[in-house]
């Protein structure tokens, strides 16, 4: 993994057992995904209809379900799936870190890996995750092919092809 970011344990982040509650690993999830988002240095991020790969004069009919307004984005990433595999309990006291990584690029979504594991004993995992992310149209909540520019800079960091799937 090339991105790593640290993670701040706090007081509210543990349950009654003094060990960080399940849900918070999410929220450390987040936070390293907007991180590792940051450090791809894009201009801006692609959420334009001249960002896309495709454009479209017939976009279907409006969903109520994403709520955007008129200077929102039209597009994005929406997660799909996410998921935590706990290994050890992080505690108060912990020094711990998030690593990120692309593993994949499909045509309208890709795939993050992270890892939570202790800043000084990197062999100590506290957890593994994965979150697949889907590129969507959030006027019509379909979803849309990834934008060159996104998938370029996932090669860049990543330093590996991301090739457009047939």
């Amino acid at each position: 993994m090339n991105v790593w970011y640290p993670v701040q344990i706090r007081f509210r982040d543990l349950d009654p057992l003094a060990h960080v509650n399940n849900t918070v690993y999410f929220t450390y999830f987040e936070e390293a995904r907007s991180y590792y988002f940051e450090q791809l240095n894009l201009d801006r991020w692609p959420s334009r209809e001249e960002d896309q790969l495709i454009h479209s004069s017939d976009e279907g009919a409006h969903t109520p379900r994403i709520q955007t307004t008129v200077i929102g984005a039209h597009y994005g990433s929406l997660i799909k799936e996410n998921e935590c595999i706990y290994n050890l309990p992080l505690i108060r006291s912990d020094k711990a870190e998030v690593g990120v990584r692309v593993s994949h690029v499909g045509r309208t979504s890709f795939v993050m890996e992270l890892q939570i594991r202790d800043v000084r004993e990197h062999e100590r995992i506290f957890a593994n995750g994965k979150t697949v992310m889907v590129w969507c149209n959030y006027h019509t909540g379909r979803p849309y092919p990834v934008p060159s520019v996104l998938r370029a800079a996932f090669e860049r960091m990543e330093g590996r092809a991301f090739p457009l799937p047939e």
